[in-house]
């Protein structure tokens, strides 16, 4: 997707420095990031989509009476440098997303106010939520809000067609809260796809299920259940 860099409230530079939050980063992520963030406009709809997608969790904490939220993260790359989405919990922002990276990418990059910036996001483990939907048995290439896919995504075959209302016909499906693989995604499902079974195949997951497709209104998301072998 593209998003649009855009001047912040020089706030950025003020939460990651707080060590709560950047042992966190540096623990979870994997990541010393740089103390400031890229702010990228986009559709508001794509903040709403990632308000309802499972990231990795920073958690929120309360120093000196002050109480910080969580934060929601998202692997991602710019320029084919590794960065991170961040959705703050307390964040009154309506269309900005905050990039952390290890490096000041706007000045790597030489990136001014109004340049685009085309994101990707990149594979990723979590814990899904648990979906309880009503499910339709379907055979061709037609989808649905969480579609589960017996055969290839990209030719007709066997599905579950999953929605939250009750159709004729159905019956009571429940995706139970689970680890997966996951990759999300704006247009380029075949891509994406490609990328998550890469990404499953190069750290020798255990497949546990059909893969699926979730579809909110902007992103898409391909998920599939795993095992992870202990080391």
């Amino acid at each position: 997707m593209r998003g649009i860099v855009t001047a912040g409230k020089k706030e950025g530079k003020k939460f990651i420095l707080i060590e709560e939050y950047k042992n966190q980063f540096i623990k979870k992520l994997h990541l010393k990031p740089y103390p400031g963030t890229l702010n990228l406009a986009v559709n508001e709809k794509i903040i709403e989509d990632l308000k309802k997608i499972d990231g990795i969790v920073i958690d929120g904490f309360v120093k000196n009476g002050i109480k910080y939220g969580m934060v929601k993260c998202f692997p991602a790359e710019i320029y084919g440098e590794k960065c991170f989405v961040l959705l703050p919990e307390k964040s009154t922002h309506k269309n900005i997303l905050e990039i952390i990276a290890e490096e000041n990418l706007r000045k790597r990059y030489n990136l001014k106010n109004g340049d685009a910036v085309k994101i990707s996001f990149l594979p990723f483990i979590k814990i899904c939520c648990k979906y309880r939907t009503y499910a339709l048995p379907y055979i061709g290439k037609k989808t649905s809000k969480i579609t589960v896919f017996y055969d290839s995504p990209f030719m007709e075959g066997r599905r579950d067609l999953c929605y939250f209302e009750e159709i004729n016909e159905s019956y009571r499906k429940t995706i139970a809260e689970q680890i997966v693989a996951s990759i999300i995604f704006n247009e380029n499902g075949k891509k994406a796809y490609e990328d998550l079974m890469n990404h499953v195949k190069k750290n020798c997951y255990g497949i546990m299920s059909p893969i699926r497709k979730i579809s909110y209104s902007k992103l898409k998301e391909w998920q599939v259940e795993v095992k992870i072998k202990e080391k």
